[in-house]
């Protein structure tokens, strides 16, 4: 091949985590000429060897595309997604609750005027493993987010496993927003428009039945259904409108703004450790800005879009939630705030009952958007799994996936109370989030004799220990925190630094880059830990059940279509990168 350029990612395909892999090792035989060596020029090709470099990209994808199943090559969406698109799909999916809910309770109950301050530390905590989404999304454009980056880095065993974490913030927790949207319903027609019980009784029928939740699932998945093209004009539609409720919230908020309810700025019955609960309780509002990374294989130049649309998601959603937190506490004073409707409710205290309407009535109209985005990750997810063995081919098919996913969603928003539930679709999330962190750790540092691998999984450990401490015990559990601390340390001297997966990278390398690894992965980590450590022991043992569950059903059927060794085996791309420009590609099995 000379001096051709060789695309690592094909620009029009929507591949799993090992697809990905065998068009790596494709190019490696390719550019080896079979002979094993391994070596390649570092030198830019002349114009004839662009073109023909071209022309072979196209042969090459045409090949691809013959090789896989007639079900997958149909359902193949082409590179689609814009960065406002990918931002729409961030924000859609993570603004929710934390406006319409969190602010009003954590103002009422845990922080005061200082809610705003709760938001910011909880918002830099979201940046930690934002940054390793950010670096993971651009390097490893595929679909799948968590789940494709612990298959590369960490292997099929906790990939299978991140995946059904990946299935919880997706499918059951869009069923759970989608109960929550028929709740909120119901409460609106009876306050606001005073409509008749013997109506209300047909959508409150009892025994735990919401029909409104039903309604909702079936309308999106049917959106879907339709195709890629609607049901992103709708994501995109009902996202910005959301937004602009949001800030006309906040707008309304500062008119009505009065200096004298923002003292004390730190209300002496909650104090310092009010404001670090009402963070870990504003976190969650931060989940769902990782399904940007779930669409990666249809977005339009992956390798700036995706940290792109992750780093100004988080920063809009952050500056909404401090914006909208100042607005709310000051016009109307903390200790009158609702924590379950606050934006309405402050407003009817400043006799402005049409905004108080307009707020509600909005918030009915643009929730089902993050059950729309819910729908439309979930079979992403279940395709990459497909299309890599670990689950039957008829998920590789968009169509199934998205009817599959919609039946689920709708079943048990229409059935099943999440209230006992939400703790346990919490903690699966942020495992996801800690897994991800793992696998950056491990495509940018050297592990030799598997000591990166042994500290990784000791830090883990103790700092689950120590946060359960901290959580359950007190004070005492701040003498074990030197221990993560030491780990994260002896990560940092004794496995040395390495570009992306063993790769040469040069100074222009286009890829983000996340500052101090392992340092912002691990503290990252260990928030996350922190904040599982918060939630219930039902919730954790119910999680503990799951990923049982998940282990017994990989070995039962993905170990059996597996190429790979499940945790020991990791498959790296070594791509030497100049001036942005892929010059080769080869592919290492770490064992």
């Amino acid at each position: 091949m000379g001096g051709a350029t060789r695309r690592l990612w094909p620009a029009n395909q929507y591949l799993g985590s090992r697809a990905a892999s065998k068009i790596i090792e494709e190019q490696q035989d390719d550019a080896t000429g079979d002979t094993g060596e391994g070596e390649f020029s570092l030198e830019y090709p002349n114009d004839d060897d662009d073109d023909q470099a071209e022309e072979e990209d196209h042969h090459n994808q045409h090949q691809l595309q013959q090789n896989q199943t007639h079900n997958m090559h149909d359902s193949l969406p082409s590179r689609h997604l814009s960065l406002f698109d990918l931002v729409s799909i961030g924000v859609g999916g993570t603004i929710g609750s934390g406006i319409f809910v969190l602010n009003g309770l954590i103002a009422h109950s845990y922080a005061g005027p200082a809610t705003f301050i709760s938001w910011i530390v909880s918002g830099i905590a979201a940046l930690l493993s934002g940054c390793c989404y950010a670096e993971l999304s651009g390097r490893i454009p595929s679909a799948g987010s968590s789940y494709a980056y612990a298959f590369v880095a960490l292997g099929e065993l906790p990939a299978f496993i991140t995946a059904f974490m990946l299935t919880l913030e997706f499918l059951l927790s869009g069923s759970a927003v989608a109960r929550s949207w028929g709740d909120k319903v119901v409460e609106w027609l009876r306050v606001e428009l005073s409509v008749s019980e013997e109506f209300l009784s047909i959508l409150e029928p009892g025994y735990g039945i919401n029909p409104m939740a039903c309604l909702v699932s079936i309308v999106t998945t049917l959106l879907v259904l339709w195709g890629v093209k609607e049901s992103k004009l709708v994501t995109d539609f009902f996202t910005w409108i959301k937004v602009f409720l949001v800030i006309f919230m906040t707008v309304g908020g500062f008119i009505l703004f009065n200096p004298a309810n923002m003292t004390p700025l730190v209300p002496p019955e909650f104090g310092a450790a009010g404001i670090l609960r009402g963070s870990v309780s504003s976190f969650f509002g931060y989940l769902g800005f990782d399904a940007v990374c779930c669409v990666a294989g249809e977005a339009i130049n992956p390798e700036r879009n995706l940290p792109l649309s992750i780093v100004i998601t988080l920063c809009i959603v952050t500056f909404l939630y401090i914006a909208a937190a100042i607005s709310l506490v000051g016009m109307q004073y903390y200790t009158d705030i609702s924590p379950e409707s606050g934006f309405p409710e402050a407003f009817k205290s400043n006799n402005v009952e049409w905004a108080a309407q307009l707020t509600a009535a909005g918030e009915v109209a643009t929730l089902p958007v993050v059950v729309l985005i819910s729908i439309i990750i979930q079979p992403r997810l279940q395709f990459a799994m497909a299309n890599d063995g670990l689950i039957p081919q008829w998920f590789g098919n968009m169509r199934n996936g998205a009817l599959f996913a919609g039946v689920l969603m709708t079943l048990f928003a229409t059935f099943v109370p999440f209230s006992a539930l939400d703790d346990f679709v919490s903690a699966g999330i942020l495992v996801a989030f800690t897994i991800t962190n793992c696998s950056l750790v491990v495509m940018r540092r050297e592990s030799l004799n598997h000591r990166l691998e042994k500290l990784l999984a000791l830090f883990n450990a103790s700092s689950f220990f120590t946060c359960m401490m901290l959580s359950h015990v007190g004070h005492i559990g701040w003498i074990f925190t030197p221990l993560p601390i030491y780990i994260a340390c002896k990560i940092s001297r004794t496995c040395p630094r390495t570009s992306f997966g063993n790769t040469q990278l040069y100074r222009h390398d286009k890829f983000f880059t996340t500052p101090m690894v392992p340092y912002v992965p691990c503290l990252g980590m260990f928030v996350n830990y922190f904040l599982i450590a918060q939630l219930s022991m039902f919730g954790i043992g119910c999680l503990v059940i799951y990923a049982s569950v998940a282990v017994v059903l990989y070995f039962a059927y993905g170990s059996c279509k597996k190429t790979t060794r499940g945790w020991d085996d990791r498959q790296y791309s070594q791509v030497d990168v100049k001036d942005g420009r892929i010059i080769h590609t080869a592919n290492a099995v770490i064992t």
